[in-house]
């Protein structure tokens, strides 16, 4: 570990900016429960309809009713959302067709730490059972997060560090279940307790699963597993709280499909965290309330080429960040915050992996404003503005051709270089509430993302994903323009979010497959598929997405003291270079809809979600049929007094008909056939 170096690169007034948190929130003395609000989208504290933005938010009895054990499968369902599903321990949310680099996973604000981005082989370590709420900003939120977020941001809050003491002092929950398709298994413990001014916070979870059926059989190596703990601890203070939390994620997972099921390939992990977190309101001045953040983590992971143990590559990242956000009393009808989010990365490989990222380095410095006004008595205006200062050392290759030539011409093999960019992003929106309940919004933004250090220093064999990539380090910024018109209502019998939108992209950065193969070096590489590894290039190329979606829910009829109601959904992107052809790898057009009832402590749903085939595709680039995915669920709460424990049974029936589901945006769609019809049984204790 490299704790002291890395640390001491770090922004010294980052670090400021936290302590003076906790010293202003140690001046108070009393406690108090902070209220359930949105706090990702904005730092004012908004609720879904007071924002232009798309927001999906994910309660935590959804959350531990899904069953689901990655971030990316438990929001596949959702309007604009899939995943990317290499395999079933690897899974990461695409937003309107966006992935990787334009998607930010975060914890409490600060970022997942992991290396998810750079290959769809290698997972988050984040479990669902941590999450108490997750919230899904669709569309651009670099304002807050920076150039990672141009896509959007999936964003998972939890009480690691606590933020509110429970009632009586504790709090505890358990969780179980047991799934027919892979059978798997799962259970977690969460305890949270407090004394005084001090809040403590304990969890622990498990997972594992094999080998998970399919209307063809058995996906050979598709098996999972992973485990994790948390404590973390918090003073709490009339208008505040100062704390922080330590953390372990572990996970093994196979690697479906193609000669790295055949081989036994499976990815072992481990990564350790430590964050830190602090705000103080009601300060009585200019500055009303300061909130910081900072988190640190140690993220390690070898992929085991064979069933005998043999480690053929690993990959190390080592990662701090923080933020401090400062809201300021308003000023001539503005509110509004100005914060700073500063970080360092150290990414690299060892093994078989050495040559595609040799050690690369990327530090990130921004400072960002946001404000809101009310134009009327039913308009709010809402403006943005951020800027980052990027650094990005590393050694890269230059490729002047893959046209005529079996292998790529490149100049400076491994040279070392040290490339800086200055992303700016800025935003306008109005929010205006037409009638009761129901507002609508129209919002235009700009944003510039530096190119990831994958992007720029690829250079080599990734045998996981069987590919050979080479990065381009003469990449400049990726820009993108967004208008975006949304209508929601959030309360009352029928409820809706609809969206529509359009981004025109400037030099969109994306992974090419050049129509190339290789072996283990740039030598071996040859016209045509004949070698092993799928050669493919980081390439930018002007780009345009416009796409929509759409959400209902209608309390329709009172039945028997209960209530029936329908839900439905609809979403669509369109994603096309501008010089010709189709950006791989854009999900289906997908409609889904679903009859419930619900009476006390039980509820009951019955729905499908069609995905259509996708042939609009890119070059050397499959098909994939379309199919319906028909899902079920039944479960009831039983009563529980004041004081007595809270519990819950479920059943939960997915792909009913047992229908062939290949996932049009993963990179595994010919080899891998998504589980075949499942029931799950669960049970959840909490008191």
């Amino acid at each position: 570990m490299k704790t002291r170096s890395l640390a001491g690169g770090f922004s010294a007034a980052l670090l400021m900016s936290t302590a003076l948190v906790g010293v202003a929130a140690a001046q108070e003395t009393g406690v108090v429960q902070l209220e359930d609000v949105i706090v990702s989208a904005t730092p004012l504290l908004r609720t879904t309809d007071e924002l232009a933005t798309p927001v999906t938010v994910l309660e935590d009895e959804e959350i531990t009713s899904s069953g689901a054990t990655t971030i990316g499968e438990l929001l596949k369902d959702k309007p604009g959302i899939s995943h990317s599903a290499f395999a079933p321990g690897a899974s990461r949310p695409i937003i309107r067709g966006l992935d990787n680099f334009r998607i930010r996973i975060q914890e409490n604000g600060i970022g997942s730490h992991d290396v998810s981005a750079v290959s769809e082989d290698h997972t988050i370590p984040i479990d669902p059972f941590s999450a108490e709420r997750i919230e899904v900003i669709r569309g651009p939120a670099t304002l807050l997060y920076g150039s990672e977020a141009i896509g959007g941001v999936v964003s998972v809050l939890n009480n690691r560090i606590p933020q509110y003491a429970p009632e009586n002092g504790l709090y505890a929950e358990a969780f179980g279940s047991l799934e027919s398709v892979d059978d798997g298994r799962q259970g977690g413990v969460l305890a949270e307790f407090g004394h005084g001014r001090f809040v403590g916070h304990l969890d622990a979870f498990a997972r594992k699963s094999g080998d998970y059926d399919t209307p063809n059989g058995e996906q050979e190596n598709s098996h999972a597993q992973s485990s994790g703990a948390s404590a973390g601890g918090s003073v709490l203070f009339e208008n505040g709280y100062i704390g922080a939390s330590a953390q372990l994620f572990e996970a093994d997972y196979g690697i479906p499909g193609g000669e790295a099921a055949e081989e036994g390939v499976f990815i072992d992990l481990r990564q350790v965290k430590v964050n830190a977190a602090g705000e103080v309101t009601d300060l009585g001045s200019f500055i009303k309330t300061v909130r910081g953040r900072i988190g640190y983590s140690d993220y390690t992971h070898d992929e085991v080429v064979n069933s005998e143990g043999v480690i053929g590559a690993t990959f190390f990242n080592e990662q701090i960040e923080g933020r401090a956000e400062f809201l300021h009393a308003p000023i001539g009808g503005f509110e509004g915050a100005v914060g700073f989010q500063a970080g360092k990365r150290e990414l690299s490989a060892g093994g078989e992996a050495s040559e595609l990222i040799s050690p690369a380095t990327g530090r990130r410095f921004a400072m960002f404003i946001f404000e809101e006004v009310k134009v009327t008595d039913g308009a709010t205006l809402q403006l943005g503005g951020r800027v980052e200062h990027v650094n990005m050392e590393g050694f890269g290759v230059e490729v002047v051709d893959f046209t005529n030539a079996a292998d790529a011409e490149i100049d400076d093999l491994g040279s070392d270089r040290d490339l800086t960019f200055t992303p700016v992003s800025a935003s306008a929106a109005v929010i205006v509430d037409l009638v009761e309940n129901t507002t609508v919004g129209l919002s235009l933004q700009y944003s510039e993302r530096a190119p990831a250090l994958m992007e720029l220093f690829s250079k080599g064999a990734h045998e996981a994903t069987a590919t050979f990539e080479i990065g381009d380090p003469t990449l400049g910024k990726e820009k993108a323009l967004s208008v975006e018109l949304t209508a929601k209502r959030v309360e009352g019998p029928f409820r809706f979010e609809a969206a529509a939108f359009h981004t025109s992209f400037k030099d969109y950065i994306y992974k090419r497959i050049t129509g190339n193969s290789c072996g283990e070096e740039f030598d071996s590489c040859e016209v045509g598929f004949g070698e092993e590894l799928t050669q493919v290039a980081f390439t930018a190329e002007d780009a345009t997405f416009i796409g929509a979606e759409l959400g209902v829910e209608w309390d329709a009829f009172a039945l028997n003291s209960g209530v029936l109601g329908f839900d439905g959904q609809f979403d669509v992107v369109s994603a096309e270079f501008d010089t010709a052809g189709d950006v791989p790898r854009i999900p289906p057009m997908r409609i889904g809809a679903g009859v419930f009832y619900k009476q006390g402590g039980f509820y009951s749903r019955l729905g499908f979600l069609h995905a259509f085939e996708q042939d609009d595709v890119g070059v050397n680039e499959t098909t994939t049929s379309g199919y319906t995915d028909v899902s079920a669920k039944v479960s009831y709460t039983f009563d529980a007094a004041e004081g007595e424990p809270k519990f819950e049974i479920g059943v939960v029936g997915s792909n009913l008909l047992d229908d062939e589901i290949r996932n049009h945006t993963s990179f595994k769609k010919d080899e891998v056939l998504q589980p075949g019809a499942s029931a799950r049984v669960y049970g959840r204790i909490a008191f």
